[in-house]
């Protein structure tokens, strides 16, 4: 029982993860401008909680992390310059970014983990003006950026849902091999009290048996 428990919570986070994912903002910000960027209603109940960055490339790196939402944040290698920031109000989790450059383009989303479970919210494209480009450029080359972005974040959920699935199938492996294994043990008990049916049976009938044969010697003597 505890086992299927276990797969009903696993799918359950795993739709979670997919709608979260699906549902991603897209934020502007010009090169030495300021960002923050925030996480929705779960850090109360999550523990080891983290802010994540995924590339083009692509390239998944962790950016800061807290143990809980009430904890001191600790950045993550890479990211220990100062311009990144990680808090907590209990109810969200923000991550802020100083003097933001090309460099920091990227989707960027929080991530969980508690019980063996693991969950991915808020997901937020960050996308960082060039210094160098002009107004007309932008115009001539909009259409085809915005282009580009779809097509990166489709090849981006689509990596997250195949390792999702990945994990899901790697834990039914895992429980149906204990299940079988469970299965395995439970003939053993069966087996032995067939056994003693069957001698119980051949008791029984050896002894109707010679009773019969009694009777007939019996009748044969009376004759």
């Amino acid at each position: 029982m505890g086992n299927f428990t276990f797969i009903a919570a696993l799918l359950c986070t795993f739709s979670w993860i997919s709608v979260s994912v699906s549902e991603f903002l897209i934020v502007e910000v010009q090169p030495a401008h300021e960002v923050t960027l925030m996480c929705n209603n779960y850090t109360s109940v999550a523990a080891n909680i983290f802010w994540f960055r995924m590339t083009s490339e692509p390239n998944i790196s962790c950016i800061s992390s807290m143990s809980s939402s009430d904890s001191n944040a600790s950045l993550c290698d890479g990211f220990k310059n100062g311009n990144f920031i990680m808090t907590s109000n209990i109810t969200n989790l923000f991550l802020k970014i100083k003097s933001v450059d090309v460099s920091d383009s990227g989707l960027y989303f929080c991530g969980c983990c508690k019980d063996g479970l693991s969950a991915l919210v808020s997901p937020t494209y960050l996308k960082v003006q060039g210094d160098s480009e002009s107004d007309d450029d932008s115009d001539c080359t909009s259409q085809k950026k915005s282009d580009e972005n779809t097509n990166l974040m489709v090849v981006i959920l689509g990596g997250l849902t195949v390792l999702l699935v990945m994990a899901i199938i790697g834990q039914a492996v895992k429980i149906k091999k204990l299940l079988r294994a469970d299965g395995d043990e439970d003939p053993q008990p069966r087996e032995n009290l067939g056994s003693d049916d069957l001698n119980y049976a051949t008791v029984t009938f050896f002894l109707i048996t010679g009773h019969t044969a009694r009777t007939n010697v019996l009748h044969s003597s009376h004759l």
